[in-house]
């Protein structure tokens, strides 16, 4: 059985492609790792024998995906933002923590194709910033999630 922790993509629209350094940019990408403690601060890990997308169950019976209790969203007040869906975590019996993984620039290659390549989080800021009127639209609010990643966490054994 494996144990890990679940990520997933935000992926930010510019709602006009521009031009950056000879590159055409229709996009940015960012990668969010989650980790999600019970009441009593344990952190809960996934497990399965293939490293999955699973959602989460919540102490009332329902599930979720971990994207639909944390949005993330661009706005010209606001920046790039995180907000959580208070309402379904308010009984969750879950906190739900995050941190950016990694960070991408999706060059436009032709009509309705991007390639995604890693940058440093300064320019991945930079660009947001500069063309922050690109991503300040309604396919940013919230952001799209379009696949998920895991990080397998091995734990020690315990001796008795």
């Amino acid at each position: 059985m494996k144990h890990y922790r679940l990520g997933y993509d935000y992926m930010f629209l510019a709602h006009d492609p521009f031009t950056h350094n000879d590159e055409t940019i229709g996009g940015l990408t960012i990668f969010v790792l989650f980790k999600v403690f019970d009441a009593d601060g344990n952190e809960k890990l996934f497990a399965a024998d293939e490293l999955a997308d699973q959602k989460l169950y919540l102490e009332n019976g329902s599930s979720y995906w971990l994207t639909s209790l944390i949005h993330c969203s661009i706005s010209k007040e606001k920046g790039m933002h995180f907000t959580p869906d208070l309402e379904r975590l308010k009984d969750s019996g879950y906190t739900i923590q995050f941190e950016i993984d990694s960070y991408f620039k999706n060059e436009e290659l032709g009509p309705a194709f991007l390639d995604s390549k890693e940058i440093p989080r300064d320019e991945f800021m930079q660009l947001l910033n500069t063309y922050i009127d690109r991503f300040d639209n309604s396919d940013n609010r919230p952001a799209q999630s379009t696949a998920y990643f895991t990080k397998e966490i091995h734990l020690s054994p315990v001796t008795i």
